[in-house]
């Protein structure tokens, strides 16, 4: 065998394929393709609609936006929200009367039961010779 079968693996030096091997398994590094122009924003753009901002606003990150996009966003997520609550309420109504149905289904059946055994035990007392 010759010298460099036996050290194959002692390189110092981190190969391309070894590096495009390990870029695949991680899912980290840099991508086989290249991203076209659609996939990035534009510069001007507005970050909700990247669509060009007619009134710009800031965040303190950087991030544009366009306000008329913002508060269309803060309607949109208000009524949802009050769509989900009015949702919850009345699933939780639901189950109150579900848990009021069980309980009342539960005391009738043990009324039952107490009056069977009251007409039970007062049979019994009539049926006895002694009394």
């Amino acid at each position: 065998m010759t010298r460099h079968a036996r050290n194959c693996t002692a390189g110092a030096v981190y190969t391309y394929h070894e590096k495009k091997k390990d870029a695949a398994s991680s899912g980290f590094g840099t991508s086989s393709r290249r991203l076209g122009k659609d996939s990035v924003k534009s510069f001007d753009c507005c970050s909700l609609t990247l669509q060009p901002c007619h009134n710009p606003v800031i965040t303190k990150d950087g991030y544009l936006f366009d306000k008329e996009a913002i508060l269309t966003y803060i309607i949109t997520k208000k009524k949802e929200h009050t769509r989900k609550m009015k949702e919850y309420e009345r699933q939780l109504k639901q189950d109150e009367e579900e848990q009021n149905e069980k309980l009342n289904a539960e005391n009738k059946k043990k009324t039952g039961q107490i009056h069977l055994h009251r007409k039970e035990h007062h049979q019994h007392q009539g049926a006895q010779p002694g009394r």
